[in-house]
């Protein structure tokens, strides 16, 4: 009688390797391990020696700069099987799904429920909606990664996955880094930015800045591709442009908030040695992801709906819908109240007030919600793509015109983004454009009626960018450099327009009063304590302002 073979397997659970018997590696819990009460734990996945050196081939050491760089391209596409040919439902998906992915897809699809952000239709889920594009299925995969790690503390059981689309995503921007094109442009910025997210969310915040560097490197050097950012009516340029906003705005934010923190338990007493590695960066974001409540679960809720920025429900019209104001300056006002509070009381314990109280990241959901709503097709009392109930809003905006505006309000005046540094100089100037496109596109509303809300709140987003560039240029300006001297001209053209639109409220609106001028602010949100050089916030630049009609 012959012996039957027995094939050795190094995938079976620890608790049977160690004590040398066969394992079913059944999971989570193999038979042998049920049958005798025995804990059950799996090693990590491991990473094939091909892949380790495909890894360190393209390693990114904290702080240097990222490996975007002209290489031959790969003709990286989608797998097409064999007709006829037996097939498992995730080889026609357009990517190769190694390791866990599919594991990690499904870990993603699925929070979709239990964070209740599912749509109503399971055709309009973003997660779904990314298999139909094998960049947007990869850029889904990253952020399915750091939903995960956040969610439960490590990355650990889909490391090798995230590692390997993370790869794949260098791999193949760097192959089109020498082509042209719109399409392959936005591809590129859109791929780029999810690299420089997921490095935020892992805790290196140096590697995720200089991603952000080398997409405004990639508009630089792709002028007129980069034209389609520009275009509304381009949709796929449109959501790059939100892309960025997202993006620049949430990995800054977390670096003001990683200081912050830092400082606070400095203070304190508590680790004043900290090494500033990525890995205590991200030991210190689970840390106040336990103090702000609800902090975790609403930002882990924002995450599982970002891919709605590169696979969004498919749109019937030209563009995306106007959104509603009031829930985002009603977050905005929240935060204003929490500022001056500390401005008031600056002690130690209140100086991550406007953080732990939760503004800032209900800020975040409530703006990747009305994302959504302006891809809606719903029509008023109908369902939105989240489920719930549309209702017609009071004071509406486009999305892009009311975020770029956002970004720059707490950046120049709630100091909450990047950490009290200037915004580099290429990324101000495309959030500055954004925004004049739309002050350009409402100009009509400077012309409403006197005081109302909607040519108050054209004036208070021209302000917030004649701020902006008032703040920025008093303090580049004493680091110019040669590199910089084109931005730099472009910036002080757009200082004047901005200047000539508030110039042109106060002479339609006959306001040169500062105090009238706080009061129209006020009406969306403005700091009531902060001041500067002994002046209430914003009066100063004002006076500059006004000159012509003063």
């Amino acid at each position: 009688m012959s012996q039957r073979a027995n094939t050795r397997s190094r995938a079976g659970c620890l608790t049977c390797r160690q004590r040398h018997v066969r394992c079913d590696e059944q999971r989570p819990s193999c038979l042998a391990c049920l049958a005798g009460s025995r804990s059950c734990n799996y090693a990590a996945p491991v990473i094939p020696l091909r892949d380790r050196r495909m890894l360190q081939r393209n390693a990114l050491p904290p702080g240097q700069h990222a490996p975007w760089a002209l290489a031959k391209a790969d003709g990286m596409t989608g797998r097409n099987p064999a007709p006829g040919s037996a097939m498992d439902p995730f080889d026609t998906l357009p990517i190769k799904m190694p390791f866990k992915s599919q594991e990690l897809y499904h870990y993603f699809y699925h929070t979709g429920m239990a964070f209740a952000v599912a749509p109503a239709d399971p055709k309009d889920d973003c997660i779904a909606l990314a298999t139909h594009d094998e960049h947007a299925l990869r850029s889904t995969l990253l952020l399915a990664g750091i939903h995960y790690c956040w969610n439960t503390g490590n990355l650990q059981d889909y490391e090798s996955a995230f590692l390997f689309h993370k790869v794949e995503s260098m791999r193949i921007v760097n192959s089109w880094l020498g082509a042209g094109g719109s399409k392959t442009f936005l591809a590129c910025v859109r791929q780029i930015l999810t690299i420089s997210l997921s490095e935020a969310c892992l805790g290196n915040l140096a590697a995720a800045e200089t991603h952000l560097n080398g997409v405004m490197a990639l508009f630089d050097s792709h002028g007129q591709a980069a034209g389609a950012c520009d275009n509304v009516d381009d949709i796929d340029g449109e959501l790059a442009s939100r892309y960025l906003l997202l993006t620049s705005g949430f990995v800054l934010a977390l670096k003001s908030r990683l200081e912050g923190f830092t400082r606070f338990r400095t203070a304190q007493g508590i680790d004043p040695n900290d090494d500033g590695s990525s890995t205590e960066a991200l030991h210190l974001i689970k840390l106040w992801h336990k103090i702000e409540h609800s902090g975790l679960e609403t930002r882990l809720k924002a995450i599982r709906l970002f891919p709605y920025f590169f696979s969004p429900p498919p749109i019937h019209g030209s563009r995306p819908k106007s959104v509603d104001v009031v829930p985002i300056m009603a977050c905005l006002k929240g935060m204003t109240e929490a500022a001056d509070l500390v401005c008031l009381n600056p002690t130690v314990e209140n100086i991550n007030r406007v953080w732990n109280d939760g503004g800032p990241t209900k800020l975040l959901l409530v703006l990747v919600t009305s994302h959504i709503s302006s891809f809606s097709n719903s029509d008023e009392n109908q369902s939105s793509p989240t489920g719930g109930k549309t209702a017609q809003p009071l004071l509406q905006s486009s999305w892009s015109g009311i975020s770029a505006t956002v970004v720059l309000y707490m950046h120049s005046v709630l100091n909450i983004i990047n950490a009290g540094e200037p915004l580099e100089y290429r990324l101000l100037c495309r959030i500055l454009l954004i925004l004049k496109r739309d002050i350009e596109q409402t100009r009509a509303d400077l012309g409403g009626s006197h005081g109302s809300m909607r040519q108050s709140l054209w004036f208070w987003k021209v302000f917030l960018g004649a701020l902006a560039l008032s703040k920025h240029m008093s303090i580049d300006t004493r680091t110019s450099t040669p590199e910089k001297w084109p931005c730099e001209a472009e910036l002080e053209e757009l200082y004047e327009w901005f200047r000539d639109c508030v110039r042109a409220w106060s002479a339609v609106t006959g306001t040169t009063d500062w105090k009238v001028v706080q009061s129209r602010l006020a009406m969306f949100a403005w700091p009531a304590a902060l001041s500067r050089d002994g002046k209430e916030f914003g009066a100063n630049i004002w006076a500059q302002m006004k000159k012509t009609y003063g």
